[in-house]
Order: C-alpha cells, then structure tokens, then sequence
C-alpha cells in the first residue's frame, strides 16, 4: 500500500513508502506514521448500475451472500453508484476488501485511501512579481498579456459563464481578488435553508463544504492561493492578476483526508454540469475544467485499488469536463513508482508538473513520459492568500491552476461555432481541447522525455491555435476622404485568409468585422475611441 503526502518534497524508495506518511507543510523530510494509509473500518463499493437511494443500495447488498458483517451507510455518488460501506470493528480492511469483491452486486471494492493536499513552501517569501505570466527575461512564462489579446475570460462566445470548479481544502471567499469572480447558484435563494434548485444541498451558493455536508466554506490558504491563479480579478487596480480576470470559481472543499470526501467532491460538480445540461443553462453550472491539487503518493492506479479515481474523471469527461491534476512533489518518475491521480488513465485528465523561471522542472517535481502531459509554473508563484493578503508559494498545487485557468480561458476565446460543437459534443470537444493545449506548448529539453507533450503551457500560442490564427501582423491605418479610414498589413506565410477586428476603447471585447483575403481594407469611421487589429487565419 503507497501512502500519500501533505508536503510532497521528498523522494523516498518505493519499497519504504507504506511507512511513510508526510504531515508537515514545509519542505522537511517526511515523516514517520504508525497508522493505516486508509480509513479504518471502511470500504468504498460501487454497484454495477446507477442506484436510486440508500436504500436501493441495501436491497442489491442483501440480494447475494455477505461475505462478513457490515452496513452501508453513505451513498457517495449515486450515477455511478459507489457507497460506502462500514466494516465490523474486527475486520482487516484488506482482507475485507478481497472478500466483498466477490458480491455479485458489486463491480469493485476499494479501500478508502488518504488523501492530502500537494503544495511546498516556498523559501522566499518576498518575491514580488508574477513571472509565470510574463517573466521580462523571456523565459518561463506562458505569454499571457499577448494572450489576453485575444480575451481575458469569463464567457464564451455564446454568451455562457464559463465556470472552475476547484477541489481543494477551504477559501477565503472574501477576499478582495476571489469575491469578485466567485460562481453563484442561479437556483438557490440565500439564507433561506430551502434547497430552491432541487440538487440535493440547501443554500449552496458558491459551492459545498463536503467535509461537513454544509454550504459553510472554510477559509484555507491553499485553496485560496490555487484559486487566485486561476483567476484572481484581473485590471482591477488591486493586487494580482489571475489568468481568467473575470471566470467564476465555484468553490468545493474537500480535497483530503480520503477517497470518499474526494468522491463526494467531484459528484457536486458533475451534479451542478448535469444540472445546467439538462435545463438549458437555467440551473447548474457550466463547468468546464477541475482543478485538483491532491492525490495519493506511489498510488498505482494500474494496480485495480484505485478504480473509483478513473471512473469518475471519465463520467465528468462524457459532461466535457476536463480534469487538470498535479502530480507529486518528489523528483521521481511516477511511471516507474505510481502516483495517483497523475498516473490514471482518463483521457480527460491532464496531469501537470512543476517548472521554473529559469524554464527548468523543478527538482521536486515527479515526471514520467507516459502519464505527465505538460509542465507550468509553480515555482514561486505570487497569488492570493488568507486575510486579504498575496503570497508566494511552490509546488505542483501551483503549477496546475495554471492549466485549469487555460483551459477555461480557451472556452472564453474558442469561435462561437466551436462552442456550439462543444454543447452538441462535450466528450469529444473537451478531449479536442486537451490535444490543442499539449501541441501548443512550448518545447523544453528540460520536459523532453519526461512529458507526453514534451514542453510548458503556452497560453498564447493554445488561444491563437484554437482559432486557427497564425499571427497578428502589423496593421498601419490612413484617413481617407469621406469620412472612411483604410487598414493595410503585410502577408503573412501560409495565411489563407485575414480576419478584421475592432475593440471599443481600451479594454473592450474584440468583435469581428469582415474577413478577406486581400492585405488591406476600407471601414466607415467610427465616432468614439476604437481599437483596430487584424489576425492572420490558416483557413478561409
């Protein structure tokens, strides 16, 4: 059995890792556990259909021999049916395990793995600029203000709120950069202790508390920090500037401690997606991406104990969810020693590592060439933090809302006719989506062979693949007679087409005015102050 760690800073072998258990939020040593690396006295079964209610779920457990005693006392995620399940106080949990995967009712039976927080201090609390979005020395960053130039998030081209829903340990959701952003039910009336929507949580306003059943969010630095670097309220004259300046954050608590808590995280999520499917976008939420910075140190997701993992990451990606995870904070190749969740095999899970400034992986970040898509920065990452303050940290926690935010982001800035594929095709769209952030990465020999794609996340370059835009040429503007201006640019190599844009002011939405084929055009003045672009198209 692999144990999971809090702090993620060190490696150790693989065959001592069932005694270690790290507990400490520094970058120390791990340190020793006597206790079990799951929960004791429990089981987590899935059934082998969806089942209604707890009850349901008793009947299919009493309708075949019971290998020992026990009661189901929690159904975790009725569309897949998983329950838990508490064991006789006797019972060895392993030894129960293999017994209970017998039941004919059953499809799998795992243990109720910990599960804990991936995120290291940083040492140098007094870094003060966020390089990870643009570095002046021009290495490390993701080019994210020539990205914003396509769009800084928030709603797609339809017109629908794009949403980030993070799993983590508690936020600070008055904080002056996360209130601002924070996703709020359209179906729930505040206060009330009604559930208005029907989806099973009363007043869930800005997500759900799984730890204690509550719409009561705790406030936690960790969960803080990741959610301001997904988007933290950008041009806003206060203090950092997340990737999305605008998408809303819907807020689950309950990133750790065990596989259960995790399980009824991501069944929040896919409820609040299935929600606003099913109504047309009255109700729910559109979640497009997770963020989840835990997991479980040399879990082997191969290994058929952790099955509950895969088959949640494929439900939320047939909803077109994709998942970005981080992989662990030891310099090892988890292709070797596992890892869970980086390692599992849901092809709508992106797992992410850690990078420098410097454009480097961080020394204490795991790779593997198989299971590894993409590195980020994490490295001394400038973001929110408890008390209205922003602090730096390092880890794969970190790095990973990096990738969450892109992918948000690329839903804010995809064509209207990829969003309508995307409503038509979630599952589909959402595995398209992934392809184009891992090809538009930028290639590291530091990641080469260590990850699938090989490279760092380049927001830039994902935003102006996805709309099939070679580059932004030049654009030189004249004043002609009759009240018209003319626009002229250079050719740009292998453009089929030009697209012109115009922007009210200086931070309006670029909207799209014609398309041509030529290098130049005329437009009727416009009264007022606008801004002009024009963006070289590999497509007609």
């Amino acid at each position: 059995m692999h144990a999971p760690s809090l702090s993620r800073g060190m490696w150790v072998p693989a065959k001592l890792a069932s005694v270690l258990l790290s507990l400490t939020l520094s970058s120390s040593p791990a340190l020793a556990s006597d206790g079990p690396d799951w929960t004791p006295g429990v089981l987590l079964v899935a059934f082998n259909a969806p089942v209604a209610d707890l009850e349901d779920a008793k009947r299919l457990l009493a309708g075949a021999p019971n290998p020992g005693s026990a009661s189901l006392d929690a159904l975790l995620c009725p569309s897949l049916g998983i329950a838990r399940l508490r064991l006789d106080t006797t019972a060895e949990e392993p030894r129960a395990r293999d017994q209970w995967s017998a039941h004919s009712a059953l499809r799998w039976v795992q243990l109720d793995h910990r599960v804990d927080a991936r995120e290291t201090w940083p040492d140098d609390a007094s870094f003060s600029s966020q390089w990870n979005l643009f570095n002046p020395s021009g290495a490390g960053d993701i080019s994210a203000p020539r990205a914003w130039d396509l769009g800084s998030g928030g709603t797609d081209a339809l017109g629908n709120p794009v949403v980030v829903a993070i799993i983590d340990s508690g936020f600070e959701l008055d904080h002056p950069e996360l209130q601002p952003n924070l996703w709020t039910n359209p179906g729930e009336i505040p206060g009330n202790g009604v559930d208005d929507d029907g989806n099973g949580h009363i007043d869930d306003i800005h997500g759900w508390n799984v730890y204690n059943d509550s719409p009561d969010i705790p406030a936690h630095y960790h969960g803080t920090h990741v959610a301001g670097i997904v988007a933290a309220r950008g041009n806003n004259g206060q203090q950092v500037c997340g990737i999305n300046w605008q998408s809303q954050l819907m807020l689950v608590a309950g990133s750790s401690t065990t596989t259960a808590t995790v399980i009824l995280a991501y069944d929040y999520v896919m409820q609040q997606k299935q929600l606003w499917q099913e109504t047309g976008g009255a109700l729910g939420a559109n979640v497009v991406v997770t963020n989840s910075s835990f997991g479980v140190n040399f879990g082997d997701c191969s290994s058929g104990e952790y099955p509950a993992w895969n088959e949640l990451y494929d439900a939320m990606g047939a909803l077109g969810i994709l998942s970005a995870a981080a992989t662990m904070n030891f310099g090892v190749n988890v292709d070797a020693v596992g890892d869970v969740p980086s390692t599992c095999s849901s092809p709508w899970l992106v797992a992410v590592t850690n990078t420098t400034a410097m454009d480097l992986r961080n020394s204490g970040a795991a790779w593997g060439a198989s299971s590894i898509d993409l590195g980020a920065p994490g490295t001394n990452i400038l973001s929110a933090d408890l008390n209205g303050d922003i602090q730096t940290r390092t880890g794969t926690s970190m790095a990973t809302p990096h990738v969450a935010g892109a992918i948000a982001w690329l839903h804010s800035v995809a064509p209207a006719a990829w969003v309508q594929q995307y409503q038509a095709q979630p599952a589909e769209m959402a595995l398209a989506l992934k392809q184009v952030l891992l090809d538009s990465v930028d290639p590291l020999p530091s990641l080469l062979g260590q990850t699938v794609s090989g490279g760092r996340l380049n927001l830039d370059r994902a935003g102006r693949q996805l709309n099939g835009i070679l580059e932004t040429p030049q654009l030189r503007i004249t004043t002609l007679p009759g009240n018209r201006i003319g626009l002229d640019w250079p050719a740009v190599n292998g453009a089929l087409a030009y697209r012109v844009e115009s922007s009210p002011g200086l931070a309006g939405a670029w909207q799209p005015l014609l398309e041509t084929g030529e290098t130049g055009c005329e437009l009727p003045l416009v009264q007022g102050q606008r801004r002009y672009r024009v963006v070289a198209l590999d497509h007609e």
